[in-house]
């Protein structure tokens, strides 16, 4: 223990009672470096709670160090594990019941929750406790990203339609005695032809006849 940190925070909390644990850590790692190694809460174990103890009573208008210890035992206090805890949910209880509530009527029933609370300034209590509960609760109530609408789907392709049958010619009212008798005439060309190169001469002259029998069919 260092005695001259001891001395800076005696005549600190004679002059200001009140002065917060921060403020006396940070003058305190000025004097001896070796401070930094502690953390608040060990520093004010080990330094400020030892000089209030020897100075008892300090000042007026303000609650002793040994009130406040007396006072504070009487206080239900959560456990060690699950003090920061606690408080989290007094604060976002008070919130949701009273979003306007104010910081220094959240900062008094905190205290009451957890002691070590009193230690923190008003702003540093804001930014721990308040600032994260209205965070959290903002993130809770935003509302969803409505769902994107799902794409229209592709027009139907329409299939083409299948092509027109070719025309076939109607022999409608054509000369059918006309065409009885080609197709006659190329019978009889055909019994009459006794060898057979005759028979392919009058095959030969079959694309005749089909020119004679389709004029005949349209006449």
């Amino acid at each position: 223990m260092n005695e001259h940190v001891m001395q800076f925070i005696e005549m600190e909390l004679t002059k200001d009672p009140g002065v917060s644990n921060a403020t006396l850590f940070e003058g305190a790692k000025l004097i001896d470096k070796t401070i930094a190694d502690l953390n608040p809460r060990q520093f004010h174990a080990k330094y400020p709670l030892q000089v209030k103890r020897r100075l008892g009573g300090i000042g007026s208008g303000r609650a002793t160090p040994t009130r406040t210890r007396a006072r504070a035992a009487r206080r239900p206090r959560a456990s060690t594990g699950d003090a920061g805890a606690a408080v989290l949910a007094y604060v976002a209880r008070v919130l949701k019941r009273n979003p306007e509530v104010k910081n220094a009527e959240l900062f008094k029933g905190a205290c009451e929750i957890d002691a070590s609370v009193a230690e923190l300034s008003a702003r540093q209590f804001h930014a721990k406790y308040p600032l994260q509960v209205k965070r959290r609760l903002a993130a809770t109530e935003a509302p969803k990203p409505a769902a994107p609408a799902p794409a229209p789907a592709a027009p139907a392709v329409a299939e083409p339609p299948p092509p027109p049958a070719p025309e076939v010619p109607s022999i409608g009212d054509g000369d059918a005695a006309a065409v009885r008798g080609l197709l006659f005439s190329l019978a009889r060309e055909l019994a009459n032809a006794g060898t057979q190169a005759e028979t392919i001469e009058v095959i030969v002259r079959l694309d005749g006849y089909v020119d004679d029998i389709m004029q005949a069919a349209r006449n």
